[in-house]
């Protein structure tokens, strides 16, 4: 028996196949052409909010590189973190640049969110009191403490900060 190949009546009802057309990467309504455009445009607002509020905080992050330069074995220390914070507190607000004892401790605590005491205690007194008297000397773990307490205020203190003198000085005027 001898196998014949099948001619060409299978295939004389074969059809080509058509291809689709390519689908396009536009927006077929209005519609998602505007939702896109509004999430474009947020998105927009959102790199110039981050990129504005980037700008404004630069000198949180240049007064705590400011911070580690300090050399903790000279003995100007104390003294230079104190012109270090009386600058950003000047920054903020000049007529900060006055504050010395209890005043400028309650206002830097005042910055802080919780408004806890951190810096209006004995270290805080004593620092300030070490500035002005040789007698007076921090020792290392208070030297430690006040770094900790500053860096973490130049962190998250928030503004405007308002001090309890210039609060009554508004109220008179």
């Amino acid at each position: 028996m001898n196998h014949k190949l099948p001619g060409t009546y299978m295939l004389r009802e074969l059809q080509d196949v058509t291809v689709p057309p390519t689908i396009s990467w536009q927006p077929q309504t209005a519609g998602w052409l505007l939702l896109a455009l509004s999430l474009g445009v947020l998105a927009l607002l959102w790199l110039y909010h981050r990129a504005q509020r980037w700008w404004q905080q630069r000198y949180r992050r240049e007064a705590q590189a400011a911070l580690r330069t300090i050399n903790w074995s000279d003995a100007g220390a104390s003294l230079a973190l104190f012109h270090l914070i009386k600058q950003v507190l000047t920054h903020l607000d000049p007529r900060h640049g006055k504050l010395f004892g209890m005043a400028l401790l309650q206002t830097l605590d005042n910055a802080m969110a919780d408004r806890q005491p951190r810096f209006a205690t004995e270290l805080g007194e004593r620092w300030l009191v070490s500035l002005v008297c040789d007698q007076v000397v921090l020792s290392v773990s208070d030297q430690l403490c006040l770094v900790s307490l500053c860096n973490d205020w130049l962190a998250h203190h928030q503004t405007p900060i308002q001090t309890a003198s210039l609060a009554t000085e508004a109220h008179h005027a």
